[in-house]
């Protein structure tokens, strides 16, 4: 199968094993988070419209509490193999997510990748007395995105290549799957892939995404070998 030089993929969800930013709202707010989250889910408000109603309802918290979410964010066991073949392929991973900094920076740092180059949100926390309140920027938000995403990600992977591979799992993977060369998809991506006629490959963890790629390139590596000693 043809590798493409750059692969971007989503964070929440799909690196990571569950949706960060709403694991943080469902644990943290203070009243009904459901409501702009399904004006969000039906495409009447955008993804930046939705976490700036839903992180209005974050008040103050410890910052013991934080910490202790930031130490539970974990990773699909397969990413790191699948970043290492990448390297060795001489690829390029770069993430692209509509989720926050902090947490991408955070849960990189737990895994020794703080090599891999990222494009998210921005999370401003200040503190006071041991507590901490939050508030939001997004540097790489663009009018003229599509789906209103606070980070664009078809523009940030426009700077590097038209040609890439794409893994994610939301909605706000949903503009670039249409522009990418190959896309891997799982939960609701895939599920507007097949309603919209998406050409995708279904995943559900890197180790299926790593069976695709690298098996038939490894069986063909093993081929050429093999005609050579035999030669």
């Amino acid at each position: 199968m043809y590798l493409t030089d750059y692969f971007f993929s989503d964070f929440d969800g799909t690196i990571s094993k569950f949706d960060v930013i709403h694991k943080f709202i469902e644990t943290f707010a203070k009243g009904d988070t459901k409501k702009a989250e399904k004006l969000w889910m039906e495409g009447k408000i955008t993804t930046k419209e939705c976490i700036e109603i839903q992180f209005k309802l974050i008040d103050k918290i410890k910052k013991s509490e934080f910490d202790d979410f930031l130490s539970s964010i974990e990773i699909d066991e397969g990413f790191i193999e699948f970043y290492n073949i990448l390297k060795k392929y001489n690829k390029k991973l770069i993430i692209l997510s509509d989720g926050f900094d902090v947490f991408i920076k955070s849960a990189l740092e737990k895994y020794n990748l703080e090599e891999i180059k990222f494009y998210s949100n921005k999370l401003i926390i200040k503190e006071n007395e041991g507590f901490l309140t939050f508030e939001t920027e997004y540097p790489n938000l663009k009018k003229e995105c599509l789906i209103g995403s606070g980070n664009c990600k078809c523009h940030a992977a426009s700077n590097y290549s038209a040609d890439y591979t794409y893994i994610g799992d939301g909605l706000s993977d949903r503009c670039i799957a249409k522009k990418s060369s190959l896309l891997f998809a799982k939960k609701s991506l895939e599920t507007f892939c097949k309603k919209e006629n998406i050409p995708h490959i279904p995943y559900k963890t890197f180790q299926d995404i790593i069976e695709t790629l690298f098996k038939e390139n490894s069986n063909a590596k093993n081929d050429v070998g093999k005609k050579e000693r035999n030669s």
